[in-house]
């Protein structure tokens, strides 16, 4: 493969982090919200957030969305649609329950910045393992 095609693929390759910045901001049955600073760990090679970096912390509110049902789950499926790249600033995750069954949960996670700006939307379907 040629130098420039491979310079371009390995700059794709970056750690990602700060994920235990979050902060969890509000909890009721489920709803969630929680928030993150954007640093620069969570940046992609274009200076956006990284929609993994999205990915991963929609998937955890899910995951909080099932522990305030007493809910411990695993995700079965996840999807995302990215609207607005964002490179600095404060980011919110709220996620509800769109659907709360015996063995499933569906969460509905929309993230935002300190504007309320949409920058992604995403649902997450749970399997529910045990109550606590």
């Amino acid at each position: 493969m040629e130098k420039v095609v491979m310079d371009a693929a390995n700059n794709l390759i970056r750690p990602l982090s700060g994920f235990e910045q979050a902060k969890l901001v509000e909890l009721s049955e489920g709803h969630s919200i929680i928030s993150i600073e954007i640093s620069e760990t969570a940046l992609n090679s274009l200076g956006n957030v990284h929609g993994g970096f999205l990915y991963t912390l929609s998937d955890i509110s899910a995951g909080i969305i099932s522990v305030s049902h007493r809910l411990v789950s695993v995700t079965l499926n996840g999807s995302m649609n990215y609207i607005k790249g964002l490179s600095s600033g404060t980011l919110f995750f709220e996620a509800n329950t769109l659907h709360k069954g015996r063995t499933t949960i569906v969460a509905d996670v929309k993230v935002t910045d300190q504007n309320q700006t949409l920058v992604a939307t995403g649902t997450f379907t749970m399997y529910v393992l045990k109550t606590f």
